[in-house]
């Protein structure tokens, strides 16, 4: 079979299924698993696929309502919340990001935690607004109707007004070569200037999300000094390189 008819017939696949896995789908196509992950590069690097760990799957042009996201892959991402609890609750001022997994990571708060909570997140600020010693405070701004986070030129002034211990920076796609990206303009807005107002930031991040590109860069990889993952990725090295903490769970 013919390198094009081979790269034609992997995409007439992914949009069928959604995705390809590389171990099961070489052995069909009758291709060593090397040959396959350089067809998935080249449709890539084509903007034809995405490539993610362990296969590839159709282009990502947005990302499911949060509502959701909240149930999917739940014990994972309540895994890394758990994991990260203690080295997140030593801080005093908090920035919790929105999305499905610092939602989560919200509700794995010690009762007991004492300080104060910003956040874009309606969900966020409602759930810490049940903690007895917590003040919560909510971003200012326009609510995106999927992410159900704040945006617009309001978040963006009272972001540069900010000063925080740690922001918790959700982040749904992340490359080494392309960085931290975001389907959404609004959103890649509102997380560099969340960037910029964070001694520390970390992201709670799940397997499938590593390898994977969006259309709005945030920032390179390096913007973030911590990630919590299960599993090794396979850009762990890259990761490492430049300068990323990774804390792995199995």
């Amino acid at each position: 079979m013919m390198k094009a008819e081979r790269q034609e017939q992997i995409l007439r696949r992914i949009d069928a299924n959604g995705r390809v896995v590389v171990t099961d789908y070489a052995k069909e196509l009758g291709v060593t698993e090397a040959t396959l992950r350089k067809d998935l590069q080249e449709l890539d690097d084509r903007g034809l696929v995405q490539r993610v760990h362990g296969g590839a799957m159709k282009p990502d042009t947005e990302l499911s309502r949060f509502e959701n996201r909240v149930d999917l892959g739940k014990d994972v991402k309540m895994r890394l919340a758990a994991a990260a609890m203690d080295e997140i609750a030593e801080n005093r001022v908090i920035f919790i990001d929105g999305g499905s997994t610092n939602y989560l990571a919200a509700q794995a708060f010690p009762r007991d935690y004492t300080g104060t909570i910003i956040t874009n997140s309606p969900a966020v600020a409602l759930w810490m607004s049940d903690y007895d010693n917590v003040e919560v405070n909510m971003l200012t701004g326009t609510i995106h109707h999927k992410s159900k986070e704040t945006v617009g030129s309001a978040a963006l002034a009272m972001l540069q007004q900010l000063h925080c211990d740690l922001v918790l920076l959700g982040v749904s796609s992340i490359d080494p070569s392309h960085g931290i990206t975001t389907p959404y303009l609004e959103s890649a807005e509102t997380k560099r200037a969340l960037i910029k107002a964070g001694t520390k930031v970390m992201s709670l991040i799940t397997p499938e999300k590593f390898g994977h590109v969006s259309t709005y860069k945030i920032a390179d990889c390096n913007a973030l000094d911590v990630i919590v993952t299960k599993g090794t990725p396979e850009c762990a090295d890259a990761l490492i390189a430049m300068g990323v903490s990774l804390r792995i769970i199995r």
